[in-house]
């Protein structure tokens, strides 16, 4: 074999290397952004369960004594949520997400997730929107198109409303009574202590739970959109805000629609129930 005809054949091979590397990154490049898409990917940390979560009961907290709801707003993302749910699952607590029906879209095995898990999945809008400057089409919109979204991940009609930044206004609670849904639901927050998405770090996250905690409470926090940016380790509240309100006594539920506005939570059409 000629000189001429080695240099061919090697090229011929790394021709072919080079071209079976590059369909190998190509697919992994098309696996993971198809895994991005399904909501797959976390992003953040995960939670690991500790020997005091085994040996928590399989079974819901129903004793009596007060309960409290932790709502989780805007997500689902990657970053947040599956940590949210690793916590949740590993300390037997059920919680209601207000889910964006934007981000639900680009992520819906986390809110398969979350309905799978027990919890309650509910409308936080499409793109969080500041209700009182949209028009009746716009406000109809973002409502529908995040409970038709919803509905058609979970197999199950939200009942439950909470308008972005808690702002309502009369075309909203039209669009939500055509679809009956209970909107408007809002709630506790009467301290001056800093929420999740002001970037308050861990320690002072579980002050913020812990005095905010009552008989009926249902807990402003949040799985997406601003607590995003602030230090990884925050997210780190939530177990131990869970233990201490164990510690202190506390029973966890859900949110669900009452005929009985709850002045607790500034006049919310709901109840906390096991």
């Amino acid at each position: 074999m000629s000189f001429d005809d080695r240099r061919r054949n090697v090229r011929s091979l790394l021709f072919f290397v080079v071209a079976l590397a590059g369909t190998a990154v190509v697919s992994f490049i098309g696996s993971f952004a198809g895994a991005a898409d399904r909501g797959e990917l976390a992003l953040g940390p995960r939670y690991t369960p500790t020997a005091a979560d085994a040996a928590l009961p399989a079974a819901p907290d129903r004793r009596p004594g007060p309960r409290v709801a932790l709502t989780f707003d805007d997500g689902p993302s990657p970053q947040i949520t599956p940590f949210v749910l690793d916590v949740l699952q590993a300390k037997r607590v059920r919680a209601t997400f207000f889910v964006q029906g934007e981000n639900a879209e680009r992520h819906p095995e986390l809110v398969r997730r979350m309905q799978a898990e027990g919890h309650v999945v509910a409308n936080h809008a499409w793109q969080h929107a500041w209700f009182p400057d949209l028009t009746s089409e716009e406000a109809e919109s973002e409502i529908r198109r995040t409970h038709e979204l919803l509905t058609e991940l979970t197999g199950v009609r939200p009942t439950l409303f909470r308008y972005p930044f808690g702002q309502p206004s009369p075309d909203g609670d039209a669009a939500l009574a055509r679809l009956g849904i209970a909107g408007g639901v809002h709630w506790k927050w009467t301290s001056n202590l800093e929420g999740d998405f002001q970037c308050p770090g861990a320690d002072r996250m579980v002050d913020f739970v812990v005095t905010e905690a009552a008989d009926q409470a249902m807990l402003l926090l949040h799985d997406a959109n601003d607590v995003i940016t602030c230090s990884p380790d925050q997210i780190q509240y939530l177990p131990r805000a869970i233990d201490q309100l164990r510690a202190r006594g506390f029973t966890f539920g859900v949110v669900a629609p009452s005929p009985v506005r709850s002045a607790l939570n500034s006049g919310s059409p709901a109840a906390v129930v096991p």
